[in-house]
This record gives C-alpha cells, structure tokens and sequence, in this order.
C-alpha cells in the first residue's frame, strides 16, 4: 500500500494525544499556578499569627529595631520575597528589596493597639515570592507534560503494531489477492484466519459475492455481443443482399448509404461515372425532382411515414421505370444531438405499373376499336357535364348508328365487318379535336361529345356535316372488295334536350331512329314530342 494505513492511523492517533497532553498541561499549569498560590497565602498568614504580637508591639512603640527583626523573621521564609512594617505615627521598616510592592501580589495584615483591640495602629504588607512560584509550578507542570508524552509513545507504538497486525497485514492480504484475480475469473478471496466473524470477515464475503455478480454480469455481457454480432452479420446480409433497394438520406437529401440492390435499381454506378462525383441528390434521380423534393420536405416536417410509386428518371436507366417508395423518419436514441436521417425503401413496380396500366386502359378501352367503352364513356360524359354546368356552356352529344353495316357481315364475314368498324374509328378519331370524347357504345353504335360557347348551331351543323362526308369515302376490303358505309346521327344538346346524361343519350337515341326512318344517312336534331 502507497499509503500505509497503519502508520496513517497511528499518525492521527499520536497527533492527537500530543494536542491532548498540550492542552492538559497547560489547563495543569494554570491550576497549579492557582492552587499553589492559595497554599503560599495560607501560609503567610499562619507566620503573620507567630509575628503578629512582636509586630503590634513595635508599631505601637515605633521601635525601629523590634519592627527590622520582625521582617528579618519573615524573610526566613522562601515563600516571601518583601515585607514592609507601617505604624500609625510614620515609623516604616522595610525589607531590602521592598522599595515598591505590587500591591496584586502583597498581603496586608492590620496591627492593633495590643491594650485596645479596636485601636489600629498599623500595617504589616507581605509580598508573595513570585519566582519561585512560578518556578514550582513549571517544573509540575513540565514533569507532567513529560510523562505524558512518554505514555503517548508508549500508546502510538502499540497503536502501530496492534494495527499493522490486526488491520493492516489482513487487508494488505486481501488486495494482494485480489489484484490476482482476474473479472470473469472463478477466483475467490481467502479470508485470513481469525477474521471470519469480524468486519474483515464480512468484507470478504461481499467481495466474493461482487465477483460472482461481475463474473455473471460479464458472462451475460459476452453472451449479448455474440448475440449482436450474429444480428449485426444477419442484418447486413439483409442490407446487402435484400432484392428491395435500402439507403439513408441526410436532411439535404444526399444519399449517405444504399445497399448493392438500391445501386442497380436506380443505377448508380452509372450515375456517379456520367456526373463524376459520390455526393448523389435523391430527388435528382426522378423525373419530377420538385415533386420528390416536396415529398421529403413533409416527411422531415411531419415525421410522419409515406409510400407513393414514382417514376424514375429515364436518364438514369435509359427507359421507363417506375419505384414503389417507403420514405420514414430514423432517430438516433443513442445521440441526440445528430441530425434525424430518412429511411428509404425501394422495389422495382416497372412491370405490375405497366400491367396496371393495360389492365386500367383495357378496362376503359374497346379492345377492337381502341376507343372508349361504355362503362368509362359514361363516367367521362359525367364529368363533361359537371363541367358544363359550371362553366356555363353547352354540351353537345352525337349518337351514330351505322346503316348497312349488318350487310357487310353477312355478305363478308365477322372479320370484314371488324375492319369495317377498325376504319370507321379511325375516320371519327381523325373529326374530333383532343378535348372531344369519342365512345363506342357497342355494336355499330358510336357517341361523340363536344363542348360549344356559341348558342348557334352552325358550329354543331359544320361539325356534322364533316362527319357524314367522312362516310362517303369508300372502304377497302380485302379481296379487291369495297363498301360504303353510312350513319344516322342524333343530335342533342345540354342543356336543352336534358339536365343528365341518361336523358340526353335516350333523346338522341330517339333523334337517330327518327334520321333511320326518314330515309337513313343523315342527322337530325332531337326533338321533344
């Protein structure tokens, strides 16, 4: 130990007897002092009754030389250092040293009249020997203090080899032994003979008891990084090896890491050759950066998880893709001070996007003709005459029918009959501007809607009139064969021949088989009965 314990105790312990012995000596030598100088004034006082007679007699007499030998009598005596003899009528005899008494330090004693005792006649003032009081009761004093220190060393050395023994060499035992031991070792601590019921003994037991919990703490501690280190390998193995592309963005959107599957999807080898640098901005990489931008902004502000399909930039892989996106929020729990980093997850939809769409577009679409069907005919016709009546216009729907279209199946066949209808879409499609709608209804029939501001008809009669030319021209069919077909057309008009499309499709309806009976190949207005 750097610091023996035993000498430090022992320290302390001589440190204070050796304040104690100070302060005992000192409160010592003021008693003494004071005990000391009450025994010398008793016993001035027992030598003033054996000169008090001689004294009186003197001082009634003013007799000089009986007054010099009662204070010779008194000096005699160690314990007085002066004395001085007054008599009522002047008469002084003073020792040889008395010229000036310190009256603290004196005894005065009356003398009177020894035929009168009321009569005083004079003083008798003895003063105290105050050196060798003083001498006396130092040395007392030193004596003490002297045996005193001897017993504090006699103390401190027992004090010192009861410790050392008895403290000390257990506990320096202990740590030697304990600075042997290894944490997560099964090593125990010993303890020294004869301590086993004492603090020591106790201390021993605790220590054991807080090895056994850090060998088992450790034990638990290797136990849990084996465990991470499988998780961390098996997460990585995900990371790397998962077919959905994973990465982190930092709050200004660059890629701070990405697994191999991210970098294929959106190839960004590639990427990172064609612009020469690392630092890659996510939204850069989809054909609407603003629109990704945006996304991201919310998702920091929110922190809230989102999913969407974008579309990838066609520069990045050269064609058409499309990436279903998981965007969220990480924290870091561990350090609050580093920035929230976003989380993304990517898979490639290119293929179900675009069977999405067939499947979408052949819901809506005549597989023949290309052109819309009824279902999705109505629903945009809906939407036109919202429209309608919110800008105030009107809406125009043209219902056809073809005349002599059964002919040509029977005479040709159901495959001439679909070209026949093939041609006659695509002479519509070519009448109509890009915000008309044009539906096949089923069979032979088709609808064409438009919008007009004007009131007149003249634009609606301009229109119909190219449409029935378009029918004029011939159709070639194979075989060298041709045929001509014709339409009747009904004509109504929102908001005139109906507030809703039901009503206005079964008014034009009305208005073609009126055009059908007065002789075919024409149109006609609707016209209420």
């Amino acid at each position: 130990m750097n610091h023996k314990l035993h000498l430090h105790v022992t320290r302390i312990v001589t440190s204070g007897a050796v304040f104690f012995a100070i302060v005992t000596s000192t409160v010592f030598y003021f008693y003494n002092l004071t005990a000391q100088q009450n025994d010398m004034e008793k016993a001035i006082e027992q030598l003033f009754v054996t000169v008090k007679i001689p004294a009186e007699i003197s001082a009634y007499l003013d007799n000089d030389d009986l007054a010099r030998e009662v204070i010779d009598g008194l000096l005699e005596n160690d314990i007085i250092s002066a004395a001085i003899l007054t008599s009522r009528t002047g008469m002084e005899v003073t020792s040889d040293d008395a010229v000036s008494l310190d009256a603290s330090a004196s005894l005065f004693f009356s003398l009177y009249n020894p035929f009168e005792a009321a009569d005083r006649i004079g003083i008798l003032q003895i003063r105290l020997n105050k050196e060798l009081l003083n001498q006396s009761v130092m040395h007392a004093a030193l004596e003490q203090m002297v045996i005193l220190l001897v017993l504090i060393i006699i103390v401190a050395m027992l004090v010192l080899i009861m410790m050392r023994r008895l403290l000390t060499t257990p506990i320096q035992s202990i740590a030697d032994n304990l600075h042997n031991i290894k944490p997560g070792d099964n090593d125990r601590l010993h303890c020294p003979k004869g301590y086993e019921n004492n603090e020591i003994g106790n201390l021993v037991a605790d220590i054991n008891k807080l090895l056994i919990s850090v060998r088992d703490t450790l034990a638990q501690e290797r136990q849990l990084r084996n465990q991470v280190e499988v998780m961390e390998k098996h997460f990585r193995l995900i990371f790397e090896r998962a077919s959905a592309g994973i990465f982190l963005l930092d709050q200004n959107f660059h890629l701070r890491s990405s697994n191999r599957a991210f970098q294929k999807i959106v190839g960004i080898a590639g990427i990172e050759r064609r612009l020469k640098k690392k630092n890659i901005y996510l939204p850069e990489l989809f054909s609407d950066p603003h629109q990704v931008h945006d996304l991201l902004n919310d998702i920091l502000v929110t922190h809230k998880s989102v999913a969407c399909d974008l579309q990838l930039e066609q520069a990045c892989r050269g064609e058409e893709r499309w990436l279903h996106c998981l965007f969220s929020i990480v924290h870091n729990d561990q350090n609050k001070n580093e920035e929230d980093l976003i989380e993304g997850l990517v898979i490639d939809v290119t293929e179900r996007t675009f069977q999405m769409e067939r499947v979408l577009y052949e819901s809506e679409h005549d597989p023949l003709t290309q052109l819309f069907n009824r279902r999705a005919g109505e629903q945009l016709l809906d939407i036109m005459l919202t429209n309608a009546k919110k800008n105030n216009e009107q809406l125009v729907l043209l219902l056809i029918d073809l005349d002599g279209f059964k002919e040509v199946n029977d005479h040709f066949g159901h495959k001439a009959g679909d070209n026949v209808l093939i041609e006659i879409a695509n002479r519509l499609k070519t009448a109509i501007r890009k915000e008309d709608i044009l539906i096949r209804l089923g069979g032979d029939e088709f609808v064409i809607a438009f919008n007009v501001a004007d009131e007149s008809r003249s634009e609606i009669d301009y229109f119909v009139e190219n449409l029935l030319n378009r029918f004029k021209t011939e159709i070639q069919l194979k075989d060298s064969n041709s045929v001509t077909i014709g339409s009747s057309i009904g004509i109504v008009v929102y908001p005139y021949d109906g507030e809703t499309i039901g009503i206005l499709i079964a008014n034009a309806d009305s208005a073609m088989y009126q055009a059908k009976r007065e002789g075919k190949n024409r149109a006609l207005y609707y016209r209420a009965a």
